[in-house]
Parts: C-alpha cells; structure tokens; sequence
C-alpha cells in the first residue's frame, strides 16, 4: 500500500515535527546500489538543473503561487533510519546541491548529511564535489577534469560538478539583483513535493522497475489529492488543543482512503461514461475521470460554469485554480465534502436504490439527441432536490421526443419523421425513448445499457433494405435458411434454368461466403414498400448496419437472434420488431403473419403501434 503526503522542501529534510523524517521516524535519504547514477544536464537553458532554477524563480515571482517538483517514492528502512530512495534520486541531489552551495551564503545547510549514496560507500559525495569546485576553475573540460582527478572519472560526479557550477552562476545572479533572500525563503516554504511511501513488503528494486516502466505523471487530479489532504486537517482540535502529528497524519489517511474509494469508482470506464461522455467537451478520455469529478465538484462549490479544460495540455490549469481558491483548512474540508457530495450523487444515481428512474432520465439527457439549444450539463443535477430533479428532467425529455399525436408531426403520413426529411435527430430520439422508457415504465428495476448503446454506435437503420438491389453475403448462421427458401422456391419453378444461375453454384458460393446478387433471393424481399416511411425505422449499430445494408428483413432477423445470443446489447424495440412480436392496438392495422417478410402491411402497423406507445409514454412522463 502506498501513503502519499505533500511537504515543503524545509520538512523534506529538516527533522522538526511536521517533517517527512519526524512523520517516517528515520533520518537521511539513501540511494541504492540498484540506482542509476545522476545525469541531469547543465548545459544548455532548458537543460534539467538550470530549468529548475528557472522555475523557483519564476514561481516566487508570483504572489501566492506555490511550485510543485515531480513526486519521489521512499520505502522507509527502519534498522538503518533511512528513506530508500526508489524513485526521485536526480531531484533530491540536485536540491542537496543547491542547499550546500546556498549554505555559503547563508550560514546553514538543511540538506547537510542528508542524502546518502551507496556506491560512495555512504559518505558525503557532496562535500567533496564542492571542495572540488572551490578549488579548480569552472572553465575546464571534461578531459581536463578528468584528467585533474580521477575520482570524477565517475559519471555522476562529473554531472554534479557541472550542477555546481550552474548553480554558483545563478546564485550569484540572485544575489547581484538582490532577490536571493526572497528566493531562498520561497524554496524552502513554498516549493513542495508529493512524498509517495511505499510498503515494506515490496522490493525496492520491484518497486524501482514498475516506477521506471509505468511513469506515473503530475497530474491535476494528482496534485489536488495532496493539496486538499495536506491543507484539510487542522492543527488544533475543537478545544483549540494542538494535535501530535500522528493524530494528523491518522486524519490524512482517512481523507485518503475517502478518496481513493472515489478515483477507483469514477476511473471505471461505464461509471465515467455515463457522467461525462455526454457533456459539451471537445473530447472525452475514461483516464480523466478524476479530472472531470474535480472540475465539476469546483463548479458546483462555487457555483460557476466558466471552466472547462481538456486536460489535454498537461499545464495544471486546474490544479492552480484549487491553489488559488483554497488558502485554509476550512475552505480544503469543504471542498473535500463537495467532492464527496458529487460522488455520492453519482453513485445513488447510478446504481439505483428503489427503482432506476433518475438512472433512466439522466442518460436520455445526456445520450439523446440536442436539439437546437438543448443543451444538458451534468452539472444541473446536483443543484435540485430528488422530486424537482425528476420533474425537471421528465419536462426536458418531453421536449426532445416527437408527440406522434401533434397535428405537426402526424400530418401527411409523419412526413415530418420520414428517413429522408432530415429530421433523423428527433427519429432516433422517438425510437430511443421506445427502448429506454416502455421497460421502466412496465419495471422500475430496469436500465437501459446506455454506455453499450453509445459505445455500440446505434443508429437509424431501414427494417426492409433501403437498396435492396446489388450483392451481398450470407452471414453463416442464415446461410442454412436461404439455401432451404432457394430450394423451394426452385421446386415452384419449371426448372433448373428458372434461377438464370447454375444451381449447384449459387448453393456453392453461398456456403464458402461469396457475393450473391440480390436478385437471385428477391422473393426474400417486398418490391412495393415505402422504404423511407416511419414505420420502416429501427436502431441497429452502425457495424450491422453496413453489413445489413442489401439483407432482406429475414436475414437482418437472423443476425438480431444471433447477436443476441452471443451477448450483445440488443435495444427491446428492435429485438421486438425484427422479432414481429409486438402487438398493434388497432385490429385493422395488425402486422402479418409472415414471419420472414416485411411489407408495407408492417409499416402501417408499426406506425400505429409507435403512435399509441408513444402518447403511452408522453403522458407517463408528464405525471
């Protein structure tokens, strides 16, 4: 298990109360033999070490604006009072540097004996990089230094002698333009690093490989964890006694799991999805669930919907918007109860407790269609009461559902609805809400697979091909059925020939998988129907769809039983109507009784069908 805690440079090595090595009851940092040797660059102006100063200059230009380093990982060796540095050597050498150079100024050293390396038999590298630079000039090669001591033959040593130097010009800069006092107390108190503590059971060198395959980046939602653990707890309890640090540190780790238990719930892609897939964003990334919940608890604590980021550009928008905006213990604690509040929100919706309705209204919001200005933000659902929600929602949703029963849709046959009129929108949102609410309304345990609906790419499909003219491929499972229609078929004609095809063939191709025409199976189609007419539409998934594209109603059958067989989210009103089981509630509009074709007979009877479940449904949702 890890522990992660933030600390100001100052308590990252000093070993007062609030301190890293108080808190982990040890003293030092060591570097394991398993450790690469230290490579950050000081040459060039965005090399590692001259980049970094850049930066704590920078920052502590910035009033209030604190500086965040890349995390470091320490497994805690209790016999030898040591940190074991697993991952984090490069940033924790290069701040002992700048602490000993430092020290020439001020007097004192926090980073004194610090900092351990095992391959320099756990001596003070440190001390004798910088009696080396105090006592050669800083002109020199590399051949020259090598060649001046053999010691620096070493990688490492050379890479922090020329660290040395960086760091001297730069001091000297600070104190020329009489900003060095101001940078030291900034480096000290307000550059900070996330201290990940790793669990005595794992293996460093386990450790130090996962971290080095599997780079765990400086996140928003990262950052925010350990502002809002660090800064939440007070130092004093209710009687204004000052809490031991292990009283704090004990009310850190229970914000932690709190907050643990939320990442894990909103990084799983369905919980995710179903929240923020549907949101205005330019784009959508399952990884930044956190990120989203984050934003979203932000707006709704301060009620603003000025923000929205794509996360894409790695610059810690966010993240500084929370360090701007929470300067207390106070403002982090109620921050932390807004992040529970959207959580807890999200997680009574979602799984339900005495029946799925929100679950139901939320998802049509977010995964129907918009029309015109409709616009749905998640964020709306947060700010209401259960009852006013569901009557909120229910009026929204009514808004994006066609009223078959208004003169403005039913006039001339649904003319207004046809596949070619370009209203395809509000045609699937109609179907949709056949799928969604007809189930919730008979049970109100039901949930509609909104992220298999959406992830699946459903989409308007004709029940009787839309061309039905040209080639296509049997699928196998349907293979055995038009071989038997073939077969009586032919036996109806005069002979052979009456296939304008060699029989044997045309059987031939169709169990190896070849291209058939059409024609040759038009009896499995109706020639006379209106192929754009609302009574002709149902969802299928863009995949099917193409594949389905020449099928005939019989074959497009088959593959619905099929996927549904094997598993596949399958909406109730299309796995009924390729099925023909549903009933008609006018008797002189019935559907036929040929399970294998689909005729115009069909199309008038599902049109009065959709008619009466969809007033069924309009005056539900208007209860």
């Amino acid at each position: 298990m890890t522990e992660e805690f933030i600390y100001n440079i100052r308590n990252i090595f000093c070993e007062s109360q609030e301190s890293l090595f108080y808190y982990t009851k040890t003293n030092a940092f060591y570097i394991g033999p398993y450790q690469r040797g230290y490579k950050w660059m000081s040459e060039e102006q965005y090399d590692q070490v001259p980049q970094l100063l850049n930066d704590i200059q920078n920052a502590s230009e910035t009033s209030g604006h604190e500086y965040y380093l890349q995390y470091i990982t320490v497994k805690a060796d209790m016999e030898n009072k040591w940190l074991e540095v697993v991952d984090g050597q490069q940033r924790l050498t290069t701040l002992s540097l700048l602490f000993y150079r430092l020290s020439v100024v001020s007097g004192k050293n926090i980073a004194l004996n610090k900092v351990k390396y095992s391959r320099y038999g756990n001596g003070n590298i440190f001390d004798e990089v910088c009696r080396y630079c105090d006592a050669t000039s800083d002109s020199l090669s590399f051949q020259e230094i090598l060649e001046a001591d053999s010691k620096v033959a070493e990688q490492d040593r050379y890479y922090m002698i020329r660290a040395v130097r960086c760091i001297d010009n730069r001091v000297a800069a600070w104190r020329d333009k009489g900003i060095l006092d101001k940078i030291m107390n900034y480096l000290q108190s307000d550059v900070k690093v996330i201290v990940n503590i790793e669990s005595n059971y794992v293996s460093s060198e386990d450790i130090f490989a996962h971290l080095n395959d599997n780079k765990v980046p400086l996140t928003d939602a990262y950052l925010i964890k350990g502002l809002l653990i660090t800064e939440a707890v007070k130092r004093t309890d209710h009687y204004g006694r000052s809490l031991n640090y292990s009283e704090i540190q004990e009310k850190r780790k229970n914000i932690g799991r709190m907050w643990d238990e939320i990442q894990t719930w909103i990084l799983q892609f369905e919980h995710c999805h179903f929240f923020f897939k549907g949101s205005k964003r330019n784009s959508f990334r399952a990884s930044l669930g956190m990120e989203y919940l984050l934003e979203l608890a932000y707006r709704i604590k301060f009620n603003t919907n000025d923000i929205q980021f794509d996360f894409d550009d790695n610059h810690l928008t966010l993240f500084n918007i929370y360090n701007e905006k929470i300067g207390s213990a106070d403002e982090s604690s109620d921050m932390m109860k807004t992040i529970v509040h959207v959580y807890r929100k999200m997680t009574t919706i979602y799984e339900g407790i005495a029946d799925n309705l929100l679950y139901n209204l939320v998802g049509f919001m977010s995964f129907s269609h918009r029309l015109e200005d409709d616009v749905f933000d998640i964020g709306e659902i947060f700010h209401e009461s259960e009852k006013t929600l569901i009557r909120e929602l229910k009026k929204r949703i009514i808004s994006r559902i066609p009223d078959l029963n208004d003169n403005k849709y039913s006039k001339d046959n649904f003319a207004r609805l046809r596949y070619d009129s370009g209203n395809k929108k509000e045609l699937t949102n109609l179907l949709l809400s056949f799928s969604v609410f007809l189930p919730l309304m008979e049970n109100p345990r039901e949930k509609f697979r909104f992220y298999d609906y959406d992830t699946s790419r459903w989409s308007l499909e004709h029940i009787s091909p839309q061309n039905p003219k040209g080639t296509t491929v049997i699928p196998d499972y349907a293979k055995s059925f038009v071989i038997m229609e073939l077969q009586e078929h032919k036996q109806d004609e005069a002979g052979e020939n009456s296939l304008s095809v060699s029989f044997d063939k045309l059987i031939t191709d169709i169990k190896i998988g070849n291209r058939i025409s059409t024609d040759i199976i038009e009896f499995l189609f109706d020639q006379n129907i209106d192929e754009h007419s609302l009574g002709n539409m149902a969802l299928l998934t863009q995949k099917n769809n193409s594949a389905n594209n020449n099928n005939p109603f019989m074959i497009k059958r088959l593959i619905i039983q099929h996927k549904k067989g094997e598993g596949d989210f399958i909406p109730s009103h299309t796995y009924e109507i390729f099925n023909k089981i549903l009933i008609s509630p006018d008797d002189s509009k019935s559907f036929s009784a040929e399970t294998f074709i689909w005729n115009q007979r069909d199309v008038d009877a599902h049109i009065s069908w959709m008619e009466h479940v969809n007033k069924e449904i309009i005056g539900w949702l208007n209860k």
